[in-house]
């Protein structure tokens, strides 16, 4: 009797074998288990990883391979497995692997449904065709029950989760679910793209050799530093951190005043951990695409690029055909052969609570891992509770250390704050002497609300201030003000979302070597500056706003301690817009505490427990899970993927069409657009580079539809106007 070798995938090229289905299951059967060995100790992942594609011995399947013209889609495969699996459940071998696994399978293509749904609609309602599998399989489904039995069961109970034991299993089930995919989408690719899968090899450090470099790199540092205070006091928080790294706690908290060095002092915190605590990878997540690549530059002059992997919305791989963009545009799909990853904490907590294919794969790379979570007080207060039992279950079952980074003195006795992690243990014991002695500014409040004239005609008595708005409108007005004055030689610049990623990024630069080469300046914008731009002021000028933005936007003068004092001015605009929500509400917080304490309260910790505990009484019980995601029925992980948002608004992206950018860059994606069948991910992540967003329900979008052509869902071409000092123009609004 002739064995039947079935296929896994078969190529265009007559000349190449194809891929067999017994190679493809062992191929991706070493990886999924490569990958999943330290949290999987259960065999889930090795059971999905020999069922995912039994589908594919189907009759319809193995004709559909044979077929001239192929229609991706039209004959199913995934739940094949998963009929697999259930046959073996109703034969007697009840586990709840199983289950696990049969969900798995059934979702490695589409993305992971409820787990109600396998055997409540998906198995009963497959194809007729794929209710054979079970028999075809008799030597899988034997493996399957090795499998059982050579590994453990799972727990009967959990720890301390508040779901136990579900909200671990979920967690579990998400983790063999992306070392699942991910390795099939590798051997796959292998089997395709020789050579893509080779690029993906990088030349990176070990983790004891990025030690060893950064410890060279603060060394020399040391050596070209002078014996000023500020610098004192960065190798303190530095030397604080490879200390408390040498320890086996897995919860901290680095908070220290703006200056002092955190972004390498936390990156060495991690770094020593991991040498020490078998962690393979430092993921360092911020708030604001804005900021992060600026972190990234800094770590990869430090440790060079092939070590750093700088990932988020608005980043192009295009502009850079070389070996080495090409393997961090493979990387950032999975996070793999980079040990430093610098991302959003949007990129990552979507990824987390996801359950599609694209978004997932990267999932597995957490476990072992040193998550940095820099300016972590801006995490949405809508869905806190969600990311903090996930970061949790993170720390308690898959050797994740949590790093929550701020200079914003927090109070972390608040448990409202960190939902049900625990207090972390803070790494400057010293903390509250660290702010007391870095009052490197005065707090002054404007008595009275200020015009937009009278606001102008305050900051024309510096030679360089900054001015920060609370919306994008007063921004605008603020700048336009500003240029009719003509100010004394000053030059002026606006920054807000109104200029597109690229526009804002070029000129930070500029603003930035001005202040080096110390020019009078005069900078206007929003919060956008607020986190992690490296502007140092002698006068910042900030409109009323929450708390920590107002001690951020504080971080913006005299950063380097060159004057005896900077000075913060905080008004009121006379018509000043102000957005809504927690930022209303934390405004509102600010004002009165201000009024009670006046603004010397600003330098000392406690007023900001004053504040968090304010801020929290607001709300309800649903405050910190706004969407009810902790609350949903255990392994919804199809409907969890649909609530979860981070950013609580919809908004639209609009590429700026006649932003005078790089070398046709913009014509060329337009072309693509008019010419392409389909627009790539890749075409999205360029566009970013040259596009605003608005909301959905904004009065730009409703009064400029005759301006605005759509590209796709959630994309548009705008056509109007486009000034180069302020960035995308209403049609009544001129440029200067």
């Amino acid at each position: 009797m002739v064995k039947i070798r079935y296929i896994a995938h078969s190529s265009q090229s007559e000349s190449q074998e194809p891929h067999y289905l017994d190679e493809h299951m062992k191929g991706t059967y070493f990886q999924a288990r490569r990958f999943s060995h330290t949290f999987d100790r259960y065999g889930i992942t090795a059971i999905a990883a020999i069922a995912h594609d039994l589908g594919k011995k189907s009759g319809a399947f193995v004709q559909y391979l044979k077929a001239d013209k192929k229609i991706r889609g039209s004959v199913q495969h995934a739940i094949g497995g998963a009929i697999a699996l259930h046959d073996i459940m109703q034969r007697g071998v009840q586990d709840e692997r199983m289950i696990m696994a049969a969900a798995i399978v059934a979702g490695h293509h589409t993305g992971m449904p409820d787990l109600n749904t396998v055997f409540d609609e998906k198995i009963p309602d497959a194809p007729q065709y794929l209710k054979t599998i079970p028999d075809l399989s008799q030597t899988e489904m034997q493996i399957i029950k090795d499998i059982l039995k050579r590994f453990p069961g799972l727990p009967l109970g959990g720890k301390s989760d508040s779901k136990s034991p579900f909200a671990y299993k979920e967690m579990l089930m998400r983790m063999c679910f992306s070392a699942l995919v991910d390795a099939d989408f590798l051997d796959t690719e292998r089997y395709f793209d020789y050579g893509k899968s080779i690029k993906r090899q990088g030349k990176a450090f070990s983790i004891q050799q990025l030690d060893e470099q950064l410890q060279n790199y603060m060394l020399e540092l040391r050596m070209k530093g002078k014996d000023k205070e500020i610098n004192r006091y960065r190798n303190e928080v530095y030397t604080a951190c490879r200390e408390a790294a040498k320890q086996p706690l897995f919860f901290r908290a680095l908070v220290v005043p703006t200056g002092l060095g955190k972004t390498l002092a936390s990156i060495a915190f991690a770094l020593e951990q991991a040498k020490r605590f078998n962690k393979k990878r430092v993921i360092v997540a911020l708030p604001f695409v804005n900021i992060i690549d600026q972190t990234a530059q800094k770590y990869q002059e430090v440790f060079g690029k092939a070590s750093v992997l700088e990932q988020h919305s608005q980043l192009s791989y295009t502009d850079d055909k070389d070996e080495a963009m090409e393997r961090a545009r493979l990387a950032a799909e999975n996070w793999d052969s980079f040990p430093i990853i610098v991302t959003t904490t949007v990129e990552l907590f979507e990824s987390l609570f996801s359950n599609r294919t694209s978004k997932v794969r990267k999932l597995h790379r957490l476990a072992n891992s040193v998550i940095i979570l820099d300016e972590f007080q801006k995490l949405p207060i809508h869905v806190l509770a969600p990311i903090f039992q996930a970061l949790h279950l993170l720390m308690e079952h898959f050797n994740v250390t949590v790093v929550l980074c701020s200079a914003t003195p927090l109070s972390f006795e608040n448990a409202k704050l960190i939902g049900n992690m625990g207090t972390p243990i803070e790494i400057c014991k010293n903390r509250n002497q660290l702010f007391a002695s870095m009052k490197r500014v005065e707090y002054i409040r404007v008595e009275k609300p200020l015009t937009v004239s009278e606001l102008v005609a305050r900051m024309k008595e510096h030679p360089a201030a900054l001015c920060i708005l609370n919306t994008r409108e007063d921004a605008f007005r603020v700048y336009r003000e500003a240029i009719h004055q003509k100010l004394n030689g000053q030059h002026i610049y606006h920054l807000s979302n109104r200029m597109c990623p690229h526009h804002r990024k070029k000129v930070i630069e500029q603003i930035k070597e001005d202040l080096k080469n110390e020019k009078s300046i005069l900078v206007i914008a929003t919060s956008l500056v607020e986190a992690g731009v490296d502007f140092d002021f002698p006068a910042v000028f900030r409109a009323m706003a929450p708390l920590d933005s107002i001690v951020q936007a504080a971080g913006r003068s005299n950063r380097e301690g060159k004057l005896e004092k900077g000075a913060v001015f905080i008004f009121e605009l006379i018509g000043g817009g102000m957005p809504g929500g927690m930022y209303r509400k934390g405004t509102e917080q600010t004002r009165i505490l201000l009024d009670h304490y006046s603004t010397a309260a600003l330098h000392d910790p406690w007023i900001f427990e004053k504040y968090f505990r304010s801020l929290y009484s607001f709300g309800a019980d649903d405050l910190l899970d706004s969407y009810g995601i902790t609350n949903l029925k255990p392994f919804s992980f199809e409907t969890a993927d649909r609530l979860f948002q981070m950013i609580d608004q919809n908004t639209v992206s609009i590429l700026c069409k006649n932003y005078q950018g790089e070398d046709g860059q913009i014509e060329r994606l337009i072309r693509m657009y008019k010419e392409a069948p389909y627009l790539t991910k890749e075409w999205y992540r360029e566009a970013q580079l040259f596009a605003v967003n608005e909301y959905v329900d904004s009065r730009f979008l409703k009064e400029n539809q005759n301006q605005l052509e759509k590209v796709s869902e959630g994309w548009y071409i705008w056509h109007g106007g486009y000034d180069m000092k302020t960035g995308i123009m209403d049609m009544d609004e001129k440029g200067d």
